[in-house]
């Protein structure tokens, strides 16, 4: 059962107890990314993250990573379009003491001048590396092509220019506006115990926003725009873009099922037509990303420079197979079986429990039981799937490609 304590200043923690469990995973989620920067802070949500990591006024850099490594335990974050988060996986029996570090990291990191330097080339090197690889550059510059000129479009990283920018002053600013308690949720999941959700609320509780809050987000507009680069490469790499759901849509449900048996697996109909049937491609697929207020398909298949417009007529006829025919019964129950499997499968861990339950409240509010959402995949029928095909993948679409040089 999932609980939620709502702490006077609004830092929302929601816990589940896994009894049968030994570990403890706990997430500090903040509803701040890479879409809430302005033009000259691009990468710095990334940047910042990277520094929560480099030192408090009570522990260096490597205290902190000693501090998880002798206990067997595990530290890590992430930053996205729209959230950050800092995680931890620890024994139950470190529990307390590991999140007293990771609050530290998240209250007193010091943002030394020394530390940023040597932050900033390593994340220059991270930059380089998805610069390198094709697979991955890609996905960057289709969202460049959907959404030019917004922040959804830019990447997470930044680029070169702007990280060398990069001040302990705007870091700071940057968190006074997004990192504020009514943006932030304490996700705990696992071997919970009463005293880890008082020593919860005891680290988070007397926090106070300091300075305004950011401005309102804009909602991003769908562009059916088109980039094509040239690099070293073996493979030509191709993504297609269409308009998806945002995160509450009344027909979530339906596109995760669309996506399934369009290109989400092994048995779906891209998978099955290009690689199995054709060998067009090693690696063909789609998947859904589902914001705040917008969301988007993406579609991807990489092949040999000769066969690109060959690949790129077979997914544009299994889309137009889709739109045109509708999906087939059987292929909808197979879909809708894959999502109750892996729902239930993931539900085993308490990684995925906590970042199930983070990102939940973070963008949502209500917390579904299996159960429930098993009841919702099952109301999802072959009327609702043709309807989503229609509306989303019929019209024009943005298109990016790297292209050996």
């Amino acid at each position: 059962m999932i609980n939620k304590l709502t702490l006077p200043n609004g830092v929302r923690i929601v816990h589940e107890t896994m009894p049968s469990v030994r570990s403890v995973s706990a997430g500090i989620w903040v509803r701040a990314g890479s879409r809430n920067e302005r033009k000259d802070e691009a990468g710095l949500a990334h940047f910042i993250e990277h520094m929560l990591f480099k030192g408090t006024g009570r522990r260096s850099a490597r205290d902190i990573a000693v501090a998880f490594d002798r206990t067997g335990g595990e530290v890590n974050a992430f930053t996205s379009k729209e959230e950050t988060c800092y995680f931890m996986k620890v024994l139950d029996e470190h529990a307390a003491d590991s999140l007293d570090v990771l609050a530290d990291m998240f209250f007193h990191s010091t943002f030394e001048e020394s530390e940023m330097t040597k932050e900033k080339s390593v994340i220059l090197e991270e930059i380089s590396m998805v610069e390198d690889d094709p697979d991955d550059s890609v996905h960057e510059q289709l969202m460049a092509a959907i959404y030019p000129g917004h922040p959804m479009g830019r990447p997470i990283l930044g680029t070169k220019e702007s990280v060398r920018s990069f001040s302990a002053e705007q870091a700071r600013s940057f968190m006074s506006r997004h990192y504020r308690p009514e943006n932030t949720v304490i996700s705990l999941a696992g071997k919970i115990d009463e005293p880890l959700i008082e020593k919860a609320a005891e680290l988070f509780g007397n926090w106070k926003p300091a300075g305004d809050r950011g401005a309102d987000l804009v909602p991003p507009l769908f562009r059916s725009g088109s980039i094509k680069k040239k690099k070293e490469a073996e493979q030509a790499h191709l993504c297609l873009g269409f308009p998806g759901l945002e995160v509450v849509s009344p027909d979530i449900y339906g596109l995760i099922v669309l996506n399934s048996l369009l290109g989400g697996n092994m048995s779906s109909r891209l998978f099955q037509s290009l690689r199995e049937d054709r060998g067009l491609a090693y690696s063909v697929y789609s998947y859904h990303s589902s914001y705040s207020d917008h969301g988007s398909i993406t579609i991807y298949g990489g092949t040999s420079p000769d066969r690109l417009n060959e690949m790129q007529a077979a997914i544009d006829g299994e889309i137009r197979k889709l739109v045109e025919g509708g999906a087939a019964p059987a292929e909808i129950e197979d879909a809708i079986s894959q999502m109750k499997g892996s729902l239930l499968l993931g539900l085993e861990d308490p990684d995925a429990r906590m970042n199930r339950n983070g990102k939940t409240e973070l963008f949502i509010g209500e917390h579904r039981t299996p159960e429930e959402v098993i009841g919702s995949f099952g109301k999802v029928d072959k009327d609702q799937i043709d309807r989503l095909a229609r509306e989303l993948l019929s019209g024009p679409h943005a298109t990016a490609a790297i292209l050996p040089s």
